[in-house]
């Protein structure tokens, strides 16, 4: 490991004096679960990498301020972890794209996705994008919504198992996740 890179704990420490420069080392390490010496051992450290500069207000009293350097590492790591959000997204969408392609070529042209949420949208927009013209969805988010008794239903939510499952339900979450 470089020197100079950061690990998680220190990451952590490098945002929570990023929120709130009032910090003690007593706040950090109870927000963030670390002994009191695990602290202070890692704001000594960020502060010799540069990434924290430690101002002394009084003899008890010790102020912690994001670098330059800090800020550019917490930016760093924010956008690395939007750019694996955004990479997950698209094989969700990849993969319910499949799931549903499987049930087409089934002859299945008429899906419901039931369910509200971010789970829907993402399905919804995953269907939308297949661009196939016969294929045709429909959202519902009760029971008494759904009276297609052709359509394939998505469940996009926790369903109410005490229902009869007729072999039209599947579970996308526990389908694309192998579950």
């Amino acid at each position: 490991m470089n020197p100079f890179e950061i690990n998680e704990r220190e990451l952590r420490v490098i945002e929570e004096v990023g929120r709130d420069k009032n910090l003690t080392q007593r706040k950090i390490s109870h927000r963030l679960g670390l002994s009191l010496g695990a602290t202070n051992l890692i704001l000594k450290k960020l502060a010799s990498k540069g990434y924290i500069k430690m101002r002394q207000l009084n003899r008890r009293k010790i102020q912690y301020i994001l670098t330059p350097k800090g800020f550019a590492e917490k930016v760093k790591k924010s956008y690395r972890y939007f750019l694996k959000t955004i990479h997950s997204l698209k094989t969700m969408k990849r993969k319910i794209q499949d799931l549903v392609l499987t049930e087409y070529q089934k002859g299945k042209t008429h899906f419901i996705i039931f369910g509200d949420g971010e789970l829907a949208d993402i399905i919804e927009l995953s269907l939308r994008n297949l661009n196939i013209k016969d294929l045709e969805y429909t959202r519902a988010s009760t029971l008494e919504e759904i009276c297609d008794q052709d359509a394939t239903i998505l469940l996009a939510q926790a369903k109410d198992n005490s229902k009869d499952n007729d072999g039209r339900w599947i579970d996308v979450l526990a389908s694309i996740s192998g579950g």
